[in-house]
């Protein structure tokens, strides 16, 4: 908690979380999500849009990122409510978010028959915009 708020440090830093203010808390509390929180599972997210349009997977039964976005917004759903069960004590969310997001995107793969090249990669055509 004290490494994502900056605390103790006595300087104004670069920001590393985003407080989202609890809406139903008479206190006026805070939730906080760090940007690792954010970008990390965004990589995997990203990765799996790149996927799709590389392949020309069109729909979201198809494709992979749809799904990615559905398991992020589950994991931070499982964090909040692990969060609450916790009694306000701070968890990491990557503990929830990349299992799920991870886990999506292997599963998915692997049902598919496409994780030997999702995993290591055969895409020898860029993508449609790079020169």
């Amino acid at each position: 908690m004290q490494v994502a708020r900056g605390d103790g440090s006595g300087e104004d830093g670069i920001p590393m979380l985003l407080k989202i203010p609890r809406l139903f808390d008479p206190w006026g509390g805070y939730s906080i999500i760090g940007f690792g929180d954010i970008i990390l599972p965004g990589l995997v997210v990203s990765f799996s849009l790149r996927d799709d349009w590389v392949r020309g997977r069109k729909g979201w039964r198809k494709g992979y990122f749809v799904w990615a976005m559905v398991a992020y917004g589950l994991g931070l759903l499982v964090t909040y409510v692990a969060l609450n069960a916790m009694d306000g004590h701070g968890q990491p969310a990557l503990l929830y978010i990349v299992p799920f997001t991870l886990g999506t995107m292997i599963t998915l793969a692997n049902g598919r028959g496409e994780l030997r090249r999702m995993w290591y990669g055969d895409v020898v055509m860029p993508c449609p915009h790079a020169r």
